[in-house]
């Protein structure tokens, strides 16, 4: 305890308290409305990433490339033209990817590319988060 003689100095702020708790709450609420939202959004962008089965006439005259995984552990086709690959254009060709979580990704091959792919070689392309590694598997159409 203090003596009568000695003087304490209390400091009292008012830093808006209520303010500031209001303020802080609202920030709080909205995060966790994010997150359910985004819990809630899983099995729907689970299922929009699905790539559609491929049918026997895309197999047959396409290569068809698979993505790395990109965010959400989604990846994506890439179809190639066998005959794009036989005879490449000297523009090169300029290609979409199948859809998976609502979007999908533009690659470009050059004619050089195209060749190297052909004649046995590896082409890699990075389109956002994903990797895309061209190559004949042994036994693919070679010119």
């Amino acid at each position: 305890m203090t003596k009568p003689s000695e003087i304490v100095n209390i400091h009292y702020m008012d830093d808006g308290g209520d303010e500031a708790v209001a303020s802080e709450r609202r920030r709080f609420m909205k995060a966790v409305g994010v997150a359910v939202l985004t819990v809630q959004c899983l099995p729907l962008m689970a299922q929009a990433s699905e790539n559609p089965p491929t049918d026997r006439k895309n197999t047959a005259d396409n290569l068809i490339i698979q993505s790395g995984p990109g965010a959400f552990s989604h990846v994506h086709d890439l179809l190639i033209p066998y005959a794009v690959l036989k005879a490449p254009p000297l523009e090169g060709v300029k290609l979409t990817s199948t859809e998976a979580v609502f979007h999908q990704h533009n690659i470009a091959l050059t004619r050089e590319q195209l060749i190297s792919v052909n004649q046995g070689g590896t082409v890699t392309q990075k389109a956002s988060s994903h990797l895309f590694v061209i190559a004949l598997a042994k036994g693919q159409h070679r010119t």
